[in-house]
């Protein structure tokens, strides 16, 4: 099989098998029967090519019995997740510390395990958990660019806008979710190629809810406004972006599950520019 066609086997989050991790002494010092290795770079770069990145990125991890304080991604340093089985959950500890860096030649000579895996919730607890800890943008580049690029008419920037928009509804607002490609980390190469987007805009039920949630309905119409006017047209179409729903929901009717399968949106966490992203804090 070339090379090409075993870049497709690899996504962020897979794991190596035992065989990969002793042929590639890739095992935890501490725990060697109890290895687990992760892939941790982004699908993107997986699929570049081996000239544009030649390395892949991996974390060294153990099994562990169950979830700890360190689960869904609380701290940087280490992350306590749960891959699927057959069987019921896995339960594993990542160290920001035992990053590694392997040739893609070497990982793309191996399969990734098929018994285990993870879902869409897992996935998005591994992105948080990445980006707090190597300042990792939270989204594809791609569609980062597309934000910070869009045409509206006015001078102020798209990116603005929103923050404008979330601004007017003062402290009722707590969060801006997406739900973008089911948590798939794409990078999308033309306008006709399409990131599906939903948005959650989250208000705080616990103060004076009744104008909470006025306060979110009116920032999720405006929102909704604005992605049209940048992104779809009548006679095209959704180009870039296509805004599939945009909601306001009370922070007391968000389950735990739903809440992990989202991201953030932080405008703090992308620049207004449209400079290149910065390089990763490297261990």
């Amino acid at each position: 099989m070339a090379v090409t066609d075993r870049q497709l086997l690899w996504r962020q989050g897979d794991v190596l098998t035992d065989e990969a991790v002793k042929a590639l002494n890739l095992q935890n010092s501490e725990n060697t029967d109890q290895s687990f290795v992760v892939v941790i770079s982004h699908d993107c770069d997986l699929a570049a090519g081996a000239d544009k990145e030649p390395n892949s990125e991996v974390i060294i991890g153990r099994r562990i019995d169950k979830l700890g304080g360190d689960s869904y991604g609380k701290t940087a340093r280490r992350l306590h997740i749960e891959y699927q089985t057959e069987n019921g959950p896995l339960t594993i500890e990542l160290l920001a510390t035992t990053k590694r860096l392997i040739a893609k030649s070497k990982l793309f000579a191996t399969h990734p395990r098929q018994d285990v895996w993870l879902d869409g919730r897992g996935i998005g607890i591994l992105q948080r958990w990445l980006a707090s800890r190597y300042h990792r943008a939270a989204f594809p580049e791609a569609f980062e660019h597309r934000l910070r690029t869009a045409a509206i008419p006015g001078k102020k920037a798209f990116l603005k806008k929103i923050e404008n928009i979330l601004d007017a509804g003062g402290e009722h607002i707590r969060a801006l979710l997406f739900d973008l490609d089911e948590g798939k980390d794409v990078e999308r190469k033309t306008p006709e190629d399409l990131y599906q987007l939903g948005i959650i805009v989250l208000y705080d039920s616990s103060q004076d809810e009744p104008n909470a949630a006025i306060a979110a309905t009116k920032a999720a119409e405006e929102l909704e406004d604005l992605f049209e006017t940048a992104f779809h047209s009548p006679e095209v179409g959704w180009l870039n972006i296509c805004l599939q729903y945009c909601d306001p929901v009370s922070d007391s009717a968000i389950t735990v599950a739903q809440r992990e399968m989202l991201k953030q949106w932080r405008l703090e966490h992308m620049s207004l520019q449209t400079d290149p992203p910065q390089p990763m804090i490297t261990i």
